[in-house]
């Protein structure tokens, strides 16, 4: 199959699968907890460095990181978070308590286009269905997801759990 193929392919696999990354509507509500062994704060730069052991908590959001960076734009609202680690993790539960896990070597949110990046080794899981490739782009507003593996000999990999036939 040819990369243009097999990426209009993943696209069109990626509408079936019931992403709701960060669906839990009520979680955007609920404060950030975040915990680190140490923390920079650099105001002329605009961001702030949380590092060692990082844990962040807002609702049923967890995100665990080696650090996060936390950049800030102009009028101080939240612009991008870069998390690192080996890997950087993160879970939540959606509006119907169904579990999504996610990893990586780095996780980016951009906050102004809702746009979650998991690079390196991405992986993520809503209920059992599994994206693998070396790139996974999730828009949390609209639930679109890209997932890429650029290099050669790496592959895009998608596990689709067959749906369960409602009871009547």
């Amino acid at each position: 199959m040819k990369k243009a193929s097999l990426v209009l392919f993943i696209i069109s696999l990626a509408a079936w699968l019931p992403v709701n990354a960060f669906a839990a509507a009520a979680d955007k509500d609920q404060p950030i907890r975040v915990e680190a062994d140490s923390l920079e704060i650099r105001d002329d730069d605009k961001i702030s460095i949380y590092s060692g052991n990082v844990t962040l908590v807002q609702g049923s959001l967890n995100v665990f990181a080696d650090q996060l960076v936390i950049h800030f734009d102009e009028n101080d609202d939240l612009e991008l978070m870069e998390m690192t680690g080996s890997p950087a993790r993160f879970r939540q539960l959606d509006d119907e308590n169904k579990e999504m896990i996610g990893r990586a070597d780095k996780l980016e949110y951009f906050e102004p286009k809702s746009l979650l990046v998991l690079t390196g080794n991405a992986y993520f899981n809503s209920d059992g269905d599994i994206i693998e490739g070396s790139v996974i782009r999730i828009n949390t507003e609209n639930d679109n997801l890209e997932a890429a593996s650029p290099e050669p000999d790496k592959r895009v990999r998608v596990i689709i759990q067959p749906k369960q036939k409602q009871q009547e």
